[in-house]
């Protein structure tokens, strides 16, 4: 018999995330989906991403003026991935000079995100509690550095 540590829920959305394409919607922590002020800014940075042909799975969290940005690459692409995120953090820096970009390719940082974007569906979710799983992602991607 096999046991093992798990998460609040089943885990089965976070076991997909890895496999398959989840094409979750991009999130602000403190809006929800895109803010009234910037029509579509969390929705443009999306897409810009998910121009690049060797990405294939995108999710976008915001807060404030910090977005994170984690994808995932094609298979046959992954000698590249150095590149791409080098690529995609210059468009996006080019095309949204005001923001911070937490650019990765990271699959840990991508199933985090994939977890917040789920919590931030909740219709509940205290401001202060997605910030700090916020602030969780971002030290995950320092301690890559």
């Amino acid at each position: 018999m096999l046991t093992a540590c798990s998460s609040q829920g089943d885990g089965k959305t976070e076991n997909l995330a890895l496999l398959k394409r989840t094409n979750p919607k991009p999130m602000d922590i403190i809006n929800g989906m895109d803010e009234k002020g910037e029509k579509g800014l969390i929705s443009k940075v999306k897409e810009t991403v998910a121009n690049e042909d060797a990405i294939y799975d995108v999710i976008v969290v915001k807060n404030g003026k910090k977005i994170i940005v984690a994808y995932k690459v094609k298979h046959l692409k992954r000698f590249y991935m150095k590149k791409i995120e080098k690529t995609v953090t210059g468009n996006l820096e080019k095309q949204f000079p005001k923001y911070n970009f937490i650019v990765s390719s990271d699959y840990k940082i991508f199933l985090e995100s994939v977890r917040l974007n789920e919590l931030l569906k909740e219709k509940d979710v205290p401001e202060k509690k997605a910030k700090r799983k916020f602030k969780e992602i971002e030290g995950l991607q320092k301690e890559l550095i």
